[in-house]
């Protein structure tokens, strides 16, 4: 029987850093970055190169790479990046019998060393990059899904048929640390999905390794570690006096307690690769292989550059969730704002909205604390609760708790055994105003991968080791009186909601307070605009942001890929035909232009901002056309371009035009999808100051029910989309100085819009 207690955290202190050794399947060589004289060295420096580790130590780099690679080495960029990504680097060496060899190297400079690790070229490019089929799969199997899950479930699957691991896992994070299995593709029959993993299992010196270096690779779990020896002749730990740290390291040995966990496990190889979010850890990517698993390291590289995607795109997914969800939230505190600010008490305008407000936030009931009188709605605790002990926990005017009844004092357990959450909102800065919003008991199973603690182990001398968990059964949990947690997207619904009912019960006590009655119509004029504008610009501008950054990061994976595929074809000494290079310099600049566009076009959504200059209508009509024209997946249609011959340049802003044009055009191309005839005219007319351009199809029409709101933010006009184009199209015609209109027509739609030659309103 143990008798001593057990430090969980004490792996959390473990030097990993500095373990002073390296798997075998690489060398390491650490030089002073100035002299570059190699001051450590890995004890199997002779299978790589011929020398053993003392003929290498004290002396120059140059003796191994020669001077010309030397030079070379000085002129790279060899700093680590944040987080660090593979830049392999292929040198050739000579060893002392004259024969040659040629390795994979990745330096990196870290507290005045550089640091190169060696490893095994391998002829032939990636084999990834050969696969069309493979590449194909990849943009449309993981740029489709709709949810997280589904995003999940691909990308597994496809890192798994690229590297052949046996089990290929998506592991996210929750705000307590601990990991879910949210994701997985297996060749076996037993399944991790669903299980839950403690904290404790990935300590956070281990966290914050997966948050420097994207990829993490260990091809045999057992594999005896190589020793990195210093020119003293010892090992360079965390015990020497000149401790090699191997932060930024690829062949960092594995630590004993993790070779321990996995061989507990039955993992013979793993890999993992950091789902980055925020720059902190939103998961992994973890890769089990029941027997030892060597990956060259090209494909090493093709799955880093996956596992880049992967991150944008969940971000991207859980981005496009909050927004949703906060733009709704919006919506409520609009019209509670409307419906306030048009004299009704602030207790009316609450309880019409309270089914919207509850449900927002998954609430079974509500309390409304105005000074002192109450309204209760819905399930809610017993009358004699005090809720004071939630106000310590107040941030920002929000507090909440999925364990209401372990925070505060109630009169009975009435309330308690069907409300466990609540959410607390103060309306007014004397902390007599105030919301809750309660939810119900969630009694729920947590299935773990064995107990969720460590288990600690005697030895001789009396002391006791922390070693991993030794059974990975399954083991259940019942959790009982609490709720649901408050995710992230709650607190932000919380806040939009807050801000709200505090201005409107703001805006009621002041129409309290104020005696004249012209004083209050005038203060309550101003607050109106004020509230109004200040909705109205939050709400456009995060959107504009937003949307800028959702469209950004499948644009920058773009440029990247593509640059990608260049740099591996040069590494391999492939000649590029010129016409393939200027369709790669085409797409990457294309990329570039399209990134311009967006964020013109935020700093006009955010600010109004237009830049004029003399454009000629018919290239930028024709440009918008086309991209129009290449981003659909619809066949390409009849197009007619009706010009009007003699067209002068005019003011206004091409890229803002261009959109205009490319908006109309893919409203165009949906509506003709099911069309048997499919003709897109485009036609301009000068008349005066204005030019007029009409786009018309011979699609299905625009319907009645939406003509009145065709050009309102948030009511889509086609069977997709958040419903902004055509708004977003109005606001920079009506910046130009012109309008945009509908008019109806049988078997289509014609949109006519005007633009002033100058750019701007006559008079």
């Amino acid at each position: 029987m143990l008798t001593q207690s057990i430090d969980l955290t004490s792996c959390d202190a473990e030097p990993i850093h500095m373990i002073g050794a390296i798997q075998p399947n690489g060398a390491l060589i650490a030089v002073d970055q100035e002299t570059l004289a190699v001051e450590f060295a890995s004890a199997n420096t002779d299978i790589f190169f011929g020398r053993p580790c003392a003929e290498l130590l004290g002396g120059p780099l140059s003796a191994l790479l020669g001077a010309e690679q030397c030079a070379e080495l000085s002129k790279r960029a060899v700093a680590p990046t944040m987080p660090d990504l593979l830049r392999p680097w292929f040198v050739t060496v000579a060893k002392p019998d004259g024969a040659t060899v040629r390795l994979e190297c990745y330096p990196h400079r870290y507290e005045k060393r550089i640091i190169l690790e060696f490893v095994p070229l391998q002829d032939g490019p990636a084999v990834m990059w050969e696969e069309d089929l493979v590449r194909q799969r990849i943009i449309s199997e993981l740029i489709k899904p709709e949810t997280l899950t589904e995003l999940a479930q691909s990308g597994a699957r496809i890192v798994r048929e690229v590297t052949g691991f046996d089990r290929v896992m998506i592991y996210r994070f929750a705000e307590d640390k601990h990991g879910e299995v949210i994701a997985e593709s297996t060749v076996r029959d037993d399944s991790f999905l669903g299980l839950h993993y403690p904290a404790s299992d990935i300590p956070d010196p281990a966290r914050r390794h997966f948050v420097l270096n994207v990829i993490r690779v260990i091809p045999d779990i057992n594999a005896r570690p190589v020793p990195i020896m210093t020119r003293g002749g010892v090992v360079a730990d965390a015990g020497s006096k000149t401790p090699l740290d191997l932060t930024f390291s690829k062949l960092r040995a594995v630590a004993p307690v993790h070779v321990e966990y996995l061989n507990n496990m039955g993992v013979g190889a793993s890999m993992s690769i950091s789902i980055i979010s925020n720059n902190e850890l939103w998961g992994l990517v973890a890769c089990h292989h029941y027997a030892p698993l060597h990956l060259n390291w090209s494909r090493l590289r093709f799955c880093e550059l996956l596992g880049g995607t992967i991150s944008a795109l969940l971000q991207s997914l859980e981005n496009t969730v909050q927004l949703r969800q906060s733009i709704r939230a919006e919506k409520t505190a609009f019209a509670i704002e409307r419906d306030a600010r048009k004299g009704k008490p602030l207790r009316n305008v609450v309880r019409d909205h309270a089914d919207m407000l509850m449900e927002q936030c998954s609430a079974e009931g509500m309390i409304l604390n105005l000074g002192d009188r109450r309204i209760e709605i819905g399930k809610v605790p017993g009358p004699e609760t005090d809720y004071s002990a939630l106000r310590p926990a107040l941030v920002n005017g929000v507090a909440t708790t999925d364990n209401l009844f372990g925070m505060v004092e109630s009169d009975g357990p009435e309330g308690s055994e069907e409300i466990a959450g609540a959410a607390m909102m103060e309306l007014s800065e004397d902390g007599k105003d105030w919301l809750i919003l309660f939810r119900k008991a969630f009694e729920h199973t947590i299935r773990w991968a064995g107990r969720p603690e460590k288990l600690g182990t005697p030895l001789e001398d009396g002391s006791i080791r922390l070693s991993p968990r030794g059974s990975f059964a399954l083991w259940r949990e019942e959790r009982r009186g609490r709720s649901k947690p408050f995710t992230n997207i709650d607190s932000e619904i919380l806040r939009i909601t807050r801000r709200a009912l505090f201005a409107m019960n703001s805006l009621d006590r002041e129409r309290a307070a104020v005696a004249a009655r012209s004083q209050a119509e005038a203060e309550e004029a101003r607050i109106r605009l004020v509230l109004l504008d200040a909705a109205h610009n939050r709400s456009i501008g995060e959107l504009a942001s937003a949307l800028a950054h959702e469209l950004n990061q499948p644009l920058t994976a773009v440029t990247n890929y593509v640059n990608a595929c260049r740099q591996e074809l040069k590494n391999y000494d492939l000649n590029v035909p010129a016409g393939i290079e200027r369709l790669m310099d085409s797409a990457v600049a294309e990329s570039f232009r399209a990134a311009d566009l967006v964020r013109r076009l935020r700093s006009f959504i955010a600010q109004g901002e237009i830049t004029l200059e003399p454009i000629d209508l018919h290239a930028v009509i024709r440009q918008g056309l086309e991209l129009a024209l290449v981003a659909t997946h619809e066949a390409r249609p009849q197009i007619v371009l009706d010009f009007m011959e003699g067209l002068p340049l005019i003011q206004a802003d091409p890229v803002q035009i261009g959109q205009v044009i490319l908006n109309l055009v893919r409203n165009s191309l949906s509506a003709m999808s099911e069309s048997a005839a499919r003709v897109l005219t485009v036609s301009t007319r000068f008349d005066g100051n204005l030019v007029e351009i009409s786009v018309i199809d011979t699609g299905t029409g625009i319907d009645l029910d939406i003509q009145k709101t065709l050009f309102e933010p948030f009511h889509n006009s086609t069977t997709s989309g958040m419903g902004i184009g055509l708004s977003l199209a109005r606001s920079i015609v009506e910046a130009h100085g012109g309008r945009i209109w509908n008019e109806p027509m049988q078997g289509g739609a014609r949109f006519v819009f005007t633009l002033n030659k100058n750019g701007k309103r006559d008079g």
